[in-house]
């Protein structure tokens, strides 16, 4: 992903159905009860967010959603695909065959 420049380019996502929880369910959470949780847990003290908790594979999913919107959008943004878009939207397109008979 190093190719991809996240930064100010779209805010994260967060799944709503976070469930918030205090510093003390923090402290009781294990190994076998973090592969367990379903949703992401936003850990507060004083009404005030100070983590976000979720398993791994979540994690990894939400990484890899980004990286596919960020590379559609530099895709989108690219000259050789915009000049493609704009010569067939004026008809200024050829089918693969004129091209190349071999296709």
């Amino acid at each position: 992903m190093a190719d991809v420049q996240i930064s100010g380019v779209m805010p994260h996502y967060i799944d709503t159905t976070i469930e918030h929880v205090g510093v003390s369910k923090l402290r009781q959470l294990s190994a076998m009860n973090l592969g367990k949780l379903k949703n992401m847990l936003v850990v507060r003290e004083n009404d005030t967010a100070l983590a976000v908790v979720m398993r791994y594979e979540q994690y990894l999913n939400m990484q890899n959603q980004l990286e596919e919107a960020l590379r559609t959008i530099q895709a989108y943004h690219s000259d050789g695909l915009a000049q493609g878009l704009q010569d067939a939207a004026t008809g200024r397109i050829k089918r693969m065959s004129e091209v190349d008979p071999a296709l």
